[in-house]
């Protein structure tokens, strides 16, 4: 928020400089972005009331003016300005005055005639462009001699503060003077006497609202009589530039001066424009209304909107319609000043393409109780200015939906324990006092009720702040942070989700950690069949629905590293999934995954070794490396699986006795174009709960006796999983058989073309005793039985 340094010092007025001022606010978490001069640094630049003028003798372009500066005697100056007449004031830059730049004006002579200064145009004294081709005029009641820079109040800087959302209570000079009064301890004095200015005629505009939830007050009246020609005084228009607005016409400037000096939006309508009673309901479906901006927009039904009988007028706490609006020739206005609630108005300007100030304040809360104030501060401008009669209020009000100050229980020995510092009590009760709270003694310390304008007081916590901002954090003392330094240890059956990350790195993946909510069309191609939550509130169209699987946010980062010729991406994210589910309070479960995608190369291209692209097997590869991690590989399966993201010939299920706890496969090359991605994708997902928990290893003796291997060859379908066989053959139960491994997979000549062959090695040991032969022929012929039972034969 912009506003002018000498606007907000009407309120208070510490003994700081404009740089001081700067500092204070920004370490009161009021950060300032820049201050910056009105105007340019000149001096001995005055009103001068130009008493006549004529033609130069030798130039056809150039005028010789007599100059009354305030002196004994006029000043003779030559000026080429096209706008110099007699009997106007303008700025005049006497002899010895130093204009921006540091361009120094001396006596001189222009084609042989003597000029003793320079009348001078806005941009030449470091004013704003007047868009005037010639000299900047002033006001015929400006005082002849007096220093330009008191005149206009040049002395005087814009100061931008960045204002954090919940401040909201700042957007406005009387907040930020609030604040400053806080904590330099100047005094507060309000610039103005509060006036009620409701008159005694009845309020000829009926209003009837039918959202009280969304509008809990509203409140209006008409005036009429009034001086329809009347112009914006120049003292408003110069606070409103300073502030970052331009100057309209006076009904728009008096609701633009308060909106930034209490921070109450305003409207008023012409009020022979309306028909009927004014309504604030929601929009009809396909309800058009034109702004004021000229932008025709078609509502929504969950829209807040101010109309009367012929439809919509206003948009609720944005903006108003173009079709009544006040015009140089109303003569009958209606003054609306309301409060809507912030999820009434949050998202709904966004949505229709718009920003405005009025939908700025409204988004991050307004003071319920300001609507009354800032009307009556309108009505006293305007009247002041042009007069006019005044109705009586009409006034809703609905107490049971207007926000509720906090109650909060302030305790002493948090304020020590949190700031590292003891604060008198009476310093606390003078700070909340400042800052407009309520504070009453307890037990424990104090009872504080924030103002209604302080919509982000909740806890203590957010007591303590205000104490820290105001106190001063460069004020509290270095305390040396005591912690233990000895970390728990992690339980030996629970896996780092750490190490894991680690695992994957040093197989040459990088973490990226994408947004939680992504494009609702890509949702769709990737998980068809899982229901999605859409955000009410989106950042942007592309990113308003809650993801329910990794992938989206791994292939739109492979899409960015590919468009930047990166050919070999490896990518893991760890990260929350979101499945609907109306039965949770935040109507999502909410999964915790691990997952990854891999492209390109399997390995970084070196002279020792033949390029090849990954496949699924180096994928599988990686996936095995994290199970082997958690010392669960051995009772995972990985079973052909059917999922619309995947290829159906290469992509797998992962399960953990009998539950899925995961799926794996090569991206659907239906969605390659799709999803913005290029070459051959696989991918992986798998629940962090799986990897998280280990099975602890249990340690055993090594055997001192001799180990028999037993190589074993077995014929079966070629579509037959290998699984099938290792399952079958450990099922054998037996004390001796150490492990199965598997050494070869053989098609080819001897084997028939719908058969392979699958080579195992047994490795047969006891641990207490040397074993018999007849022993292990037992083994070998329990595990050919076995084997026969899943239709592998012995080749």
């Amino acid at each position: 928020m912009k506003f002018s340094e000498n606007w907000l010092r009407e309120w208070t007025n510490p003994q700081w400089d404009t740089n001081e001022l700067s500092e204070a606010l920004s370490l009161a978490g009021l950060e300032v972005d820049g201050a910056e001069p009105v105007a340019g640094a000149f001096t001995n630049v005055v009103v001068g009331h130009v008493l006549s003028v004529e033609k130069h003798p030798d130039a056809d372009k150039l005028n010789v003016t007599q100059v009354d500066v305030g002196e004994a005697e006029p000043v003779q100056i030559v000026c080429g300005a096209k706008n110099v007449v007699a009997g106007m004031k303008a700025c005049c830059a006497k002899v010895g005055a130093v204009l921006p730049g540091d361009f120094k004006i001396k006596a001189a002579k222009l084609r042989g005639v003597p000029s003793n200064g320079m009348l001078c145009g806005a941009t030449e004294i470091g004013l704003p462009d007047d868009g005037v081709d010639g000299l900047h005029v002033l006001p015929s009641d400006a005082p002849i001699g007096m220093d330009i820079r008191e005149y206009l109040d040049l002395n005087d800087s814009s100061i931008d503060v960045d204002l954090t959302p919940n401040r909201a209570d700042c957007f406005s000079v009387l907040g930020l003077a609030r604040d400053v009064h806080a904590i330099s301890g100047a005094p507060f004095t309000q610039p103005f006497v509060d006036q009620d200015m409701a008159g005694s005629t009845a309020c000829t505009q009926n209003v009837v609202v039918t959202e009280s939830q969304a509008c809990p007050k509203y409140v209006g009246c008409v005036v009429t009589g009034f001086d329809a020609n009347a112009k914006t005084p120049a003292w408003m228009v110069q606070k409103l530039q300073r502030s970052g607005l331009r100057s309209l016409s006076l009904v728009v400037d008096i609701t633009n001066y308060v909106l930034m000096e209490l921070g109450q939006p305003m409207h008023a309508f012409d009020l022979d424009a309306l028909q009927g009673d004014i309504q604030v309901r929601m929009a009809k479906a396909g309800e058009k209304l034109v702004t004021l901006d000229e932008k025709e927009i078609t509502l929504a039904d969950d829209t807040l909107v101010i109309a009367d009988d012929s439809g919509a007028i206003a948009l609720a706490g944005i903006m108003g319609g173009l079709s009544t609006s006040v015009t140089d020739s109303t003569t009958k206005i209606f003054f609306e000043c309301a409060h809507f609630s912030r999820l009434a108005i949050t998202g709904k300007a966004r949505q229709y393409g718009l920003h405005t100030d009025s939908s700025m304040r409204f988004e991050r809360g307004v003071d319920p109780m300001l609507p009354e104030r800032a009307l009556n501060r309108a009505l006293q401008l305007f009247t002041e200015i042009a007069g006019g009669e005044v109705s009586s209020f009409e006034s809703i009000v609905s107490e049971i939906y207007l926000p509720k100050p906090a109650v909060i229980e302030l305790r002493r020995e948090t304020i020590a324990n949190r700031l590292g510092v003891a604060v008198a009590d009476e310093q606390v009760q003078q700070i909340f006092t400042d800052l407009g709270f309520a504070i009453q003694d307890s037990d424990a310390g104090w009872t504080v009720t924030a103002p209604s304008f302080r919509f982000d007081m909740a806890i203590e916590m957010d007591l303590i702040e205000e104490i820290g901002r105001v106190y001063g954090y460069n004020n509290l003392p270095e305390t040396p942070v005591m912690a233990p330094m000895t970390l728990n240890e992690l339980p030996e059956s629970e896996q780092s989700l750490k190490a894991l990350k680690t695992g994957l790195v040093q197989r040459g993946y990088n973490e990226v950690v994408t947004y939680s909510f992504v494009a609702e069309d890509k949702q769709k191609a990737i998980a068809p069949d899982l229901p999605y939550i859409l955000l009410k509130n989106p950042i942007s169209d592309d990113m308003k629905a809650m993801r329910t699987t990794l992938f989206t946010g791994l292939l739109q980062s492979m899409a960015y590293n590919q468009n930047r010729q990166q050919a070999r991406v490896r990518l893991f994210e760890t990260g929350l999934v979101f499945y609907k589910n109306e039965s949770e309070p935040t109507g999502a479960t909410q999964v915790p995954m691990f997952g990854g995608a891999i492209v390109g190369p399997a390995k970084v291209a070196g002279w020792d070794m033949d390029s090849r692209n990954a496949d699924f097997y180096d994928l599988k590869g990686d996936v095995e490396t994290l199970l082997s991690m958690s010392h669960k590989l051995d009772k995972v399966r990985f079973e052909t699986c059917s999922n619309p993201a995947l290829h159906p010939g290469q992509s797998a299920s992962i399960t953990l006795d009998g539950t899925e706890i995961g799926v794996m496969g090569q991206l659907h090359p239906q969605l390659v174009k799709t999803m913005g991605v290029s070459g051959t994708v696989f991918m992986f997902q798998i629940r962090q709960d799986a990897l998280l928990t280990m099975d602890v290893p249990k340690a055993s003796a090594i055997s001192k006796f001799p180990e028999v291997q037993r190589d074993l060859a077995f014929v079966m379908d070629a579509n037959q999983r290998v699984q099938e066989l290792i399952d079958a053959v450990t099922s054998v139960e037996s004390d001796i058989l150490q492990s199965v491994d598997i050494f070869d997979i053989y098609r080819g000549q001897g084997i028939d073309e719908t058969q392979k062959s699958i080579a195992i090695t047994l490795r047969i040991q006891h641990q207490d005793r040397t074993l018999q032969d007849e022993e292990v022929e037992n083994l070998v012929a329990e595990i050919l039985t076995a084997a026969k039972a899943v239709n592998a034969v012995l080749r």
